[in-house]
């Protein structure tokens, strides 16, 4: 039998002392000196239910007398009420996402964007929305917005006018170009074809000038390792509706990983199994390092450090080169996760043509294996479109490098950033600082003081998504388009009309 210790709270409670025997069964045993706590000159001793009786109704009484009465407001109605606008009542607007490209419904209360949700109309997305969506409102009412153009000189930035700072810039720029020197238009992937058509315009104006676009989360291995299996440098569209099994590594398709809103509506419908599939629902295997929202969705979820993905799919693809006959790889024997390999193999095999395998690698050669075994099960055109691709990331960091090289060179004579902050998500920020320091034009059309900001000479403040006439045509098959739900809250200007002011 086991003994346990036993403890006591005093030697009065050890020795059975018969006062506190007594008191024990007295919760409010306790006088308290209320008298020392309300400073009074009363002897006001009294227990704890008493105490707690008596400074609870002082606190009321005290709340009680201390209240104000509150400020008037008065509602003014509109002189001449704007047409379609009811007081107390919103407003629905069409829009498109600035960060995500896909369609939007934005509510409108007074003339103010309060919420944003998914377009209930679109198909793609079946009126879902992600976190980046949902956040970006609140971008629009950030105090650390700039307020209008500014000039930055030794660190300190003072207001200038659109018509001095155009002025300025389109002066240097012409210098740039006779001298021979790079103008690099660096900006996060655009799929805008009006701001593609505004890009293009400036290049033309300006031969030496070059657009480079570079995402902080990159994509850019998948991109290359597409255009050198198939010769088309374009992220596929991948119908996870159609796929009976999905095989991924580390790729969180459900989260953050390509366009999650379309994906997370794919996925969900086929698996729910109801009397059209025959019962049926997809089947789905995940191998990553940390938990994410798609493991978490997964049948079966095999924990996997992340450097040995490469080694894993090497595996995958030797064993279903085995099965279906194609060539093998030649790599060393170690223990991996075979039996969970196998089967992955085992189940590709069964559903040959009608399967995905995806990874989250930026890794092209990692890439070009996850081709090679989809191109093997032959699920391109069926579950994976290259035709209707996505336009969502065309990121290029060996021409990012480049560049960063060039400006060390002193070969770049002037920078422009777009929607692009990479002092802040490059990881060789000390490297792209030095060569900053060489190159005679800076320009950030931001909308915060962000860090590469601070390093610009001029400051040309892009307006919110919400305050902008916009398209955008994240797939190949799919367009949308963007307005205004409230007018400007400060003296920006959009980006794209930016650059056609620069080049006339």
């Amino acid at each position: 039998m086991t003994k346990f210790k036993k403890y006591w709270k005093g030697s009065e409670e050890l020795n059975a002392d018969t006062a506190f025997l007594a008191n024990q069964k007295n919760e409010f045993s306790e006088d308290l000196p209320l008298d020392e706590v309300l400073n009074t000159d009363f002897e006001l001793n009294s227990n704890r239910r008493d105490f707690l009786k008596f400074f609870g109704f002082s606190v009321t009484a005290v709340a009680l007398a201390s209240c104000n009465k509150a400020p008037v407001k008065k509602a003014i109605p509109y002189l001449v009420r704007p047409e379609n606008v009811v007081n107390g009542e919103a407003l629905y607007y069409n829009s498109t996402c600035g960060i995500t490209s896909m369609p939007i419904t934005v509510k409108v209360r007074e003339g103010r964007p309060i919420k944003i949700d998914g377009n209930a109309n679109d198909t793609n997305t079946n009126g879902g929305t992600s976190a980046k969506t949902q956040a970006s409102i609140l971008n629009l009412y950030d105090k650390e917005r700039l307020t209008g153009p500014m000039k930055v000189s030794n660190g300190e930035a003072s207001p200038i006018k659109w018509d001095e700072m155009d002025f300025d810039i389109k002066s240097k720029l012409s210098a740039v170009a006779a001298q021979g020197k790079k103008i690099v238009l660096l900006s996060k992937s655009i799929n805008s074809p009006s701001t593609e058509a505004a890009i293009s315009e400036f290049v033309t104006k300006y031969p030496t000038a070059q657009h480079i676009m570079h995402d902080p989360v990159s994509y850019s291995g998948m991109l290359d390792a597409n255009e050198a299996s198939f010769g088309k440098r374009v992220v596929p569209a991948y119908r996870f509706d159609k796929a009976e099994l999905i095989v991924s590594f580390g790729a969180d398709f459900l989260g953050t990983w390509l366009n999650g809103t379309i994906n997370a509506a794919q996925y969900s419908s086929n698996r729910i199994p109801t009397k059209e599939n025959g019962g049926k629902m997809s089947r789905h295997i995940q191998f990553e390092s940390l938990m994410s929202n798609t493991g978490a969705n997964a049948e079966f979820r095999v924990p996997m450090k992340s450097s040995k993905e490469g080694k894993y799919l090497m595996n995958l693809y030797n064993a279903l080169a085995a099965k279906l006959g194609g060539l093998r790889l030649n790599v060393s024997k170690e223990e991996l996760a075979l039996n969970a390999i196998q089967n992955a193999a085992n189940e590709l095999e069964a559903a040959k043509g009608k399967s995905i395998v995806v990874s989250g690698s930026n890794n092209p050669d990692i890439q070009k294996l996850v081709n090679g075994i989809n191109v093997m099960l032959g699920n391109y055109g069926a579950t994976i479109d290259l035709n209707n691709h996505s336009n969502q990331y065309k990121g290029d960091d060996k021409s990012f490098n480049q560049a960063i090289g060039d400006m060390a060179k002193g070969n770049v004579g002037a920078l422009i950033c777009y929607d692009s902050n990479p002092l802040y998500y490059y990881q060789n920020a000390a490297e792209l600082e030095k060569g900053l320091k060489k190159v005679n034009l800076k320009v950030s059309m931001c909308t915060t003081m962000d860090e590469t900001a601070k390093q610009m000479d001029y400051l040309s403040p892009d307006s919110h998504s919400l305050e902008s006439w916009g398209d955008a045509q994240p797939y190949n098959n799919m367009y949308t388009f963007m307005q205004p739900t409230i007018s400007p809250v400060f003296d920006t200007r959009q980006a794209p009309l930016s650059l056609l002011k620069w080049a006339n």
